[in-house]
């Protein structure tokens, strides 16, 4: 019998054990999908301000030296 319980035991353990690791796992895959939203929100932001887009197109255009 003690065997048994032993073998219980470690059983709920090692479920207990996946269901953390799955739970954080759920939890990392939510948060970098929050972060990779706020990223294409801040691109979208800074897409649509005029100033960086000109600042953009100022920085790729050849200086006179480069050419």
């Amino acid at each position: 019998m003690k065997d048994t319980d032993w073998v219980l035991g470690d059983v709920v353990w090692t479920i207990l054990g996946l269901a953390v690791v799955l739970g954080l796992m759920a939890l990392n895959a939510y948060v970098q999908r929050l972060a990779r939203i706020e990223e294409e929100q801040r691109i979208e932001l800074l897409a649509s301000d005029p100033f960086h887009r000109h600042r953009s197109a100022a920085f790729q255009s050849p200086r006179p030296d480069d050419i």
